[in-house]
């Protein structure tokens, strides 16, 4: 029993001692700066998977509270009534709890809503693959939350038993910020490059030969069969030709010359020509006779409007399909489709959706801005809490400083549509690891008021000892002042010469 009381305290004083919570430390701070590091040139998904929600920095972490509680212990500063000491010890242990309470229990994420509509759920700010599969007859979704950086590897393999049938899905890459480019090669085919302007800035992208796809909500077709409601362009007489079943404008650039195309209209496809649909505008940069489009990164670095790419491998009994998920953290992500006889499997990367108990109304959004200029310098939402649950029907409004509390959520005036029309409002859920924290922080602060005003603390044996000093001093300064006034005295007193009779 002795001998087992001797390890204990032995381990006790190597993992929980006061050289331990300053190893603790040391390598909290340390990581704190790597982290800095890392997320400049990698963003900050890649500080989150090797440092904040890394396992090795949780348990770092546990062992630094266990340390302090240990030490309050091992002190005895509760027998010896050392209630600073006592006070800032639990304040730190608090703040801890509550951030590993935040870590695992809440979550945030952003609400949109217009004017004169309402809104009951948000997008997460954490990212995920979603999932929505059509079976049977029937429908059901579910995420599995996916941390990605373009630091090191990234990987996710998983098995789902859907109908009694098993379906993996495997990351093969990740691309961030991919960029589309087009490889001339001899058995390659004809690509269209087409050219998008919005206010964001331009865009391109690619359609190759034999392609249905949609790009900022204009459906292109680029093959020899027709299909209603698509942009379509073909081949005629080793020439490009384009119908549409609505009325399309056409302005070449180079001459100003302008048309108006009638629907379902077989019509020549000119290149440098602005066309619109009527919603989207587009230009047709070139073409490429025998091309290969390879996708590439345009930087490294993944920050909250950066766009991924995911290869997916997913496999459907007897089917094995490979195609590319696109989308970004804290964003609704674009559906790939993977389809077998049995059921349709949509994915997406991205925002999850969380639905709340309860609604917003946007009654109306209000901008104020600086006089004489369109910088805004406040903004503000007029909304209504409807709460059926709890027969609540109120006014609010949120502007900066000022939040909605509710239900354990938290709203923050955060953005606002271009137009003025909308709201985008953050939104915290978190009630017991904030609480928390903020009661650790406001036990920080009375432990260091107690440190310096409340007595049996070091600070105050520092004072009482340096005011000794300063007593001890002052009788020493006394007392030399007093010999060196003597010495001065015998030295300035006047020497009387002496006459011999």
């Amino acid at each position: 029993m002795i001998k087992l009381k001797g390890i204990l305290h032995r381990i006790d004083s190597i993992f929980f001692g006061t050289r331990a919570a300053g190893l603790y430390i040391f390598l909290f701070a340390l990581s704190i700066g790597v982290a800095t590091f890392i997320e400049n040139d990698f963003g900050t998904s890649a500080a989150q998977k090797y440092i904040y929600r890394a396992t090795w920095f949780e348990l770092l972490l546990l062992l630094f509270s266990i340390t302090l509680a240990s030490n309050v212990i091992r002190f005895r500063m509760v027998s010896q009534k050392k209630w600073a000491q006592v006070v800032f010890h639990l304040s730190m242990i608090l703040i801890l709890i509550g951030a590993g309470l935040t870590r695992y229990l809440g979550y945030e994420g952003v609400m949109h809503i217009r004017e004169g509509a309402s809104s009951n759920f948000i997008y997460s700010n954490e990212s995920y693959l979603n999932f929505e599969v059509s079976m049977a007859g029937q429908k059901f979704q579910f995420d599995e939350p996916l941390l990605l950086s373009s630091l090191g590897k990234n990987s996710f393999d998983q098995e789902y038993l859907l109908g009694n049938k098993p379906v993996s899905v495997k990351l093969i890459s990740m691309i961030p910020n991919p960029k589309q480019e087009v490889e001339v090669v001899e058995d390659g085919v004809p690509i269209i490059n087409v050219v998008f302007g919005s206010s964001s800035g331009r865009t391109e992208s690619y359609i190759t030969y034999g392609a249905k796809q949609e790009i900022n909500g204009v459906y292109f077709n680029f093959n020899e069969e027709i299909v209603a409601g698509a942009f379509n362009i073909f081949f005629k007489d080793d020439q490009l030709y384009w119908i549409a079943d609505r009325e399309v404008s056409e302005r070449v650039m180079s001459t100003q010359a302008f048309t108006n195309y009638t629907p379902n209209t077989q019509n020549l496809l000119q290149f440098r020509a602005l066309y619109n649909t009527g919603q989207q505008q587009f230009v047709f940069g070139g073409f490429i006779e025998k091309g290969k489009l390879i996708v590439v990164s345009e930087k490294q670095k993944i920050d909250r409007s950066s766009l991924l790419g995911l290869e997916l491998e997913v496999n459907l009994g007897s089917e094995t399909f490979r195609q590319t998920v696109y989308g970004s953290p804290g964003q609704p992500g674009r559906s790939i489709f993977f389809q077998s006889e049995d059921k349709t499997i949509a994915i997406s990367y991205g925002a999850k959706k969380i639905q709340l108990p309860f609604s917003l109304h946007l009654n109306d959004f209000e901008m104020e801005r600086y006089p004489g200029t369109n910088s805004p310098a406040s903004y503000a939402s007029e909304v209504t809490l409807l709460d059926n649950q709890n027969s609540i029907n109120e006014a609010h409004r949120i502007f900066m400083n000022n939040i909605l509390d509710h239900g354990g959520y938290r709203f923050f005036q955060s953005s606002y549509d271009a137009d003025e029309l909308g709201t985008y409002l953050s939104v915290n859920h978190d009630f017991w690891g904030t609480n928390i924290t903020y009661l650790g922080y406001a036990l920080l602060t009375l432990g260091m008021i107690m440190i310096f005003f409340f007595g049996n603390t070091r600070f105050k044996n520092l004072a009482q000892k340096l005011k000794q000093l300063k007593s001890a001093g002052l009788v020493l300064a006394a007392v030399f002042l007093c010999i060196i006034e003597s010495t001065a005295q015998v030295q300035l007193a006047p020497q009387v010469p002496t006459v011999d009779a």
